[in-house]
């Protein structure tokens, strides 16, 4: 059974990703999502290899979401049907984690393994969060509190951002 806030969470999540707001999500939305994080973040022209990456694992996200969950063949993606895949611990670990992942990993503009807050939020603010979410999410993240963010600890957030 999912909660309220389960689900209010959820629906959030599939309406960033449902870019045209038609009620499901299909794979031109996911690519519209990636080449305009990509874009306004400035971390990815198109060729290069950052690029490259995010786009071919935005890719995966899509075959890996349509595997998982639709049923119907209809290649689309349904809120139902979201939910399952991504109340998965199978499919978080081995696909939207990972992607989420290499997306941050292209704010890292300097290529020091790490995400510093003025990296944070340029890339937040890429995905259109507002300026006050993103500094204090960039403080719940930063669980040791050294003003960076390491693999690790993104890695445990987009799992809690998932999961919670």
């Amino acid at each position: 059974m999912v909660t309220k806030a389960e689900r209010d969470h959820f629906q959030a999540m599939f309406r960033k990703l449902d870019a045209d707001g038609d009620g499901v999500i299909e794979q031109v939305d996911i690519d519209q999502l990636v080449q305009e994080m990509l874009q306004r973040s400035g971390a990815g022209a198109p060729g290069t290899e950052t690029w490259r990456r995010v786009t071919g694992l935005g890719n995966r996200l899509w075959r890996e979401l349509l595997a998982a969950v639709d049923e119907s063949g209809d290649h689309q993606v349904t809120a139902r049907e979201f939910v399952a895949a991504y109340r998965s611990p199978d499919f978080l670990d081995r696909v939207a984690v990972p992607f989420e992942l290499a997306v941050l990993e292209a704010a890292d503009t300097d290529d020091d393994g790490r995400i510093s807050v003025g990296e944070w939020l340029t890339w937040q603010q890429a995905k259109g969060i507002v300026l006050a979410e993103v500094l204090d999410e960039f403080r719940r993240v930063d669980a040791d509190g050294d003003g960076y963010l390491t693999r690790e600890e993104c890695a445990q957030h987009i799992k809690q951002v998932y999961t919670t």
